[in-house]
């Protein structure tokens, strides 16, 4: 386990001035603070302790900071600050944001920033998967930039951070960057923890930034855009690809496919898009249609809640 200096305190407010709230979920919030010793400015995590266990907390402080050393994850400070109602966390301040707040819906961001983003959360991924960890919850308000053309930005947030073997259970619900092997677990069911969750993720996540709508709401085959997906997959040589894949590449569509790729096993490495990055990935289309509007109208960027 990391060293770290233990600190406790009553109030956030010994020990930082509270400037603003940058984000919130259901198990704390995160705001941007002032450092009253050094004046310095930080991003200061305050995690719920009526929903967390210290051992959960140290297991997200401690990996944090053993992890702070890779230039594209979020810096921790070693400082463990427990109040009357938080642990707390310290870290570097991303100056311009989260992946999200970038996001324009229904058009994404720019194809070269997309590039830069999949280049760097590639690298960060890797670098866990290298050390047998699995992230488990990326998405683009997990990705913090330090610019707001992606040239520096930083995975964060290891709340869910857990060893590859680790046995999971079902989540309380399903988002879009869930895998379908997580999605489909039931009730009392688990899964072996592997780095093909985080492959999934990362799949579904350049299609996002790309286009600015999620491929599907659920990776289950009730969900008819999945659906449509996978049937398509059985046999792509013989139909063309669901519409609102169109807006892709042949080679943007063959490496998203092998990133998203039903059987875990079977999804290639995260590095495997640093084969595509001199490749175009985006083709000009003139109109999508009104029955397109209309089918990805529920599939719009959207804040998801954490489902921690």
């Amino acid at each position: 386990m990391a060293a770290f200096q233990i600190l406790e305190i009553v109030e956030i407010s010994e020990c930082y001035n509270v400037i603003k709230e940058l984000g919130q979920g259901s198990f704390g919030k995160v705001v941007l603070a002032q450092n009253k010793l050094t004046g310095e400015p930080a991003a200061v995590k305050l995690i719920r302790k009526d929903r967390t266990k210290l051992q959960t907390f140290l297991m997200e402080l401690s990996l944090s900071i053993t992890l702070s050393d890779h230039p594209n994850i979020i810096g921790t400070y070693p400082i463990f600050i427990g109040t009357m109602d938080h642990y707390v966390l310290t870290q570097e301040l991303a100056t311009a944001g989260t992946l999200h707040d970038i996001i324009q819906s229904e058009v994404g961001i720019p194809e070269e920033a997309v590039k830069r983003c999949a280049l760097q959360i590639s690298w960060a991924l890797d670098y866990l998967h290298g050390r047998r960890l699995v992230h488990r919850d990326l998405k683009p308000d997990n990705v913090l930039l330090m610019d707001k053309d992606c040239y520096e930005i930083k995975l964060s947030d290891f709340g869910l951070t857990q060893p590859v073997g680790t046995y999971v259970s079902s989540m309380s619900h399903i988002i879009p960057y869930m895998s379908p092997e997580l999605s489909e677990l039931k009730e009392e069911e688990y899964l072996v923890l592997s780095p093909a969750i985080d492959t999934w993720a990362f799949g579904v996540l350049l299609f996002l930034i790309l286009t600015g709508y999620f491929p599907w709401l659920e990776a289950i085959e009730t969900d008819s855009m999945y659906k449509e997906y996978i049937n398509w997959k059985k046999t792509p040589d013989q139909i063309p690809p669901p519409a609102r894949w169109e807006r892709f590449s042949r080679e943007a569509i063959k490496m998203l496919g092998n990133l998203l790729v039903q059987c875990p096993s079977s999804r290639l490495p995260i590095l495997s898009v640093f084969d595509y990055l001199n490749i175009p990935w985006k083709i000009n289309v003139l109109e999508y249609g009104t029955n397109m509007e209309a089918q990805e109208e529920d599939l719009v960027i959207e804040v998801v809640e954490d489902s921690q």
